[in-house]
């Protein structure tokens, strides 16, 4: 395309094209990928419910450097 202008999130006048959500297996990865994820540029957007997540936070949204929210949670294991 010869102009791109990036997705808004939550709301806003471009809405997303996609949402990608990824998942890790505890706490511990999702802390690692984390760091992962802002070493390759991403930034991490604020949760409506919890603006600062704290380290015991089980779900967190990102903005990729491109502009495209995605995010990464620990997935719930059956009991």
């Amino acid at each position: 395309v010869t102009s791109l202008r990036a997705p808004d999130w939550p709301d806003g006048p471009v809405p997303q094209q996609l949402h990608l959500d990824l998942s890790v297996a505890s706490l511990a990865e999702l802390r690692n990928q984390h760091e992962r994820v802002l070493a390759l540029g991403g930034r991490l957007l604020s949760n409506r419910d919890r603006p600062d997540p704290d380290d015991e936070e089980r779900f967190r949204v990102y903005r990729d450097p491109e502009g495209h929210p995605f995010c990464v949670f620990v997935a719930e294991r059956d009991a």
